[in-house]
């Protein structure tokens, strides 16, 4: 990744910011507890150094709370107003900045987070990424960008996000020598799911890429109503922005029946947990998941110190609030995964904290109704350990979702202090959530309710299914 040629002058960096919901490097957002600082991890992939000044400047300056984020981003709670400016300095020296202070919030581009090391990947997916991300950091016309505007590249790896939505995605096709070019969506895995319209060959994806973002600040130029590519698809035809996008890189782009017929074979569900052979002889990545996604400086730390003694000094944060350890060689692989267990990390895809995801709730959050990390442990206790991968399970302290971009299996939203209506998920039901099971029912309640949801599956379900 290009590396900072400038001092910045954060007072003025900090003034020039767009007004926005979403936290950054510059932009502390407040909460109940206090401001949130999120910092941006290129490509989910963090050193050993760095994960000690994030865990240092989380002591310092936070309220010891660190959170992975479902952009595999990380970020600090309860920031005093007065030490913003001295937790901006901390982490621009530790080299958490952007190449451009107005480019921290368009540093969006995602990759699976085993790219590289996936046994079924197709391709690298990482020089690809890395190209478009120092695109958007040089690119001063990005600017115009939306904090939210991300964009995937899918190296067809089996450890694979495929229901997070993005503005511009791109999937390995035929081995990687070709990449099916989608907009507003992510790879198609469903038979119903949106499909690409368009292919573009491996050596010319940049400039696709680029040009199409270029059609998109074209098109948002002096009209508020579009932030993401959703809003442009509702205007002009398919057919007219691959005719616009055409002209601009030539005979790069392909369109057919073939393209448009592609399917993104499935992920392995919960690859990111437990011990996993890699594609390099030898050695196994090990995912461990910190309870609801927060982890103690003093954890990070410790997480830093394992990948230093017994992996490649990295750690790979992944879109389900987890995080790797790599290159670990496999003899050793499991005395590691029981030592990130001691940490109190999941490690299993049959524990219930595995799977569980719970936005800041009441204690951190205005308009949570109730605590939800808390009666999220108080959920995972009462369920305990199944023989086979735990449903996703979502707590929400309102109906706003924040912690969740996709629908969990089931989904609990508060309505008052330890109380919640349940509901399962159903994509014909009228809620988007999907069918309501009970409503005003408390936390054990719920528990219970959901054994019985998960018993009853599993009398149905034929032998030998997945």
């Amino acid at each position: 990744m290009p590396e900072r040629s400038v001092t910045f002058d954060i007072a003025e960096a900090r003034r020039g910011l767009r007004a926005s919901v979403c936290p950054g490097l510059f932009r502390m957002v407040p909460a109940r507890d206090g401001g949130i600082c999120r910092v941006k991890i290129p490509l989910g992939e963090l050193s050993a150094a760095k994960a000690r000044a994030i865990a240092a400047a989380a002591t310092r300056f936070g309220n010891g709370i660190i959170e992975a984020t479902n952009r595999a981003n990380l970020q600090l709670r309860g920031i005093r107003p007065a030490d913003e400016t001295a937790l901006i300095e901390s982490l621009l020296d530790a080299d958490f900045g952007p190449t451009r202070p107005d480019a921290d919030d368009i540093r969006n581009v995602m990759i699976n987070p085993t790219a590289g090391i996936d046994l079924g990947q197709d391709m690298d997916a990482r020089p690809l990424a890395r190209a478009l991300l120092a695109h958007l950091e040089a690119s001063s016309a990005c600017r115009a960008l939306s904090a939210k505007f991300s964009i995937l590249v899918d190296g067809g790896e089996d450890v694979a996000v495929v229901d997070h939505p993005h503005d511009i995605w791109l999937a390995s096709l035929d081995g990687g020598s070709r990449l099916a070019l989608g907009l507003a969506g992510s790879p198609p895995v469903r038979a119903d799911d949106p499909t690409p319209f368009m292919a573009v060959r491996a050596e010319h994806a940049v400039e696709a890429v680029v040009a199409l973002v270029a059609l998109f600040v074209d098109e948002a130029a002096g009209d508020t109503t579009i932030s993401r590519f959703r809003h442009v698809l509702a205007r002009p035809s398919r057919d007219d922005i691959f005719d616009r996008l055409s002209r601009r890189v030539g005979r790069a782009l392909e369109r057919g029946a073939t393209v448009e017929a592609w399917r993104r074979r499935s992920p392995v569900r919960l690859g990111h947990v437990g011990v996993r052979p890699q594609r390099q002889t030898g050695v196994s990545f090990v995912g461990a998941v910190p309870p609801l996604g927060r982890v103690t400086p003093d954890g990070l730390a410790r997480l830093a110190s394992v990948a230093e003694e017994r992996g490649d000094g990295t750690l790979r944060l992944t879109p389900w609030q987890s995080i790797i350890v790599p290159t670990v060689a496999t003899p050793n692989a499991q005395a590691v995964m029981e030592t990130l267990e001691s940490f109190g990390l999941a490690c299993r895809a049959s524990q219930p904290l595995a799977t569980m995801v719970a936005c800041s709730g009441s204690p951190g959050c205005a308009s949570g109704h109730a605590d939800t990390k808390s009666d999220a442990v108080t959920l995972a206790r009462t369920l305990g350990a199944a023989g086979e991968p735990a449903p996703r399970i979502h707590l929400s302290g309102c109906v706003k979702s924040c912690a969740s971009i996709r629908v969990a299996d089931i989904t609990l939203v508060a309505v008052a202090p330890g109380l919640y209506d349940l509901f399962v998920k159903d994509s014909a039901a009228p809620d988007k959530f999907g069918h309501a099971v009970a409503r005003h029912i408390t936390v054990d309640d719920a528990g219970v309710r959901i054994r019985a949801i998960l018993a009853a599956r599993s009398s149905v379900e034929p032998e030998g299914s997945a």
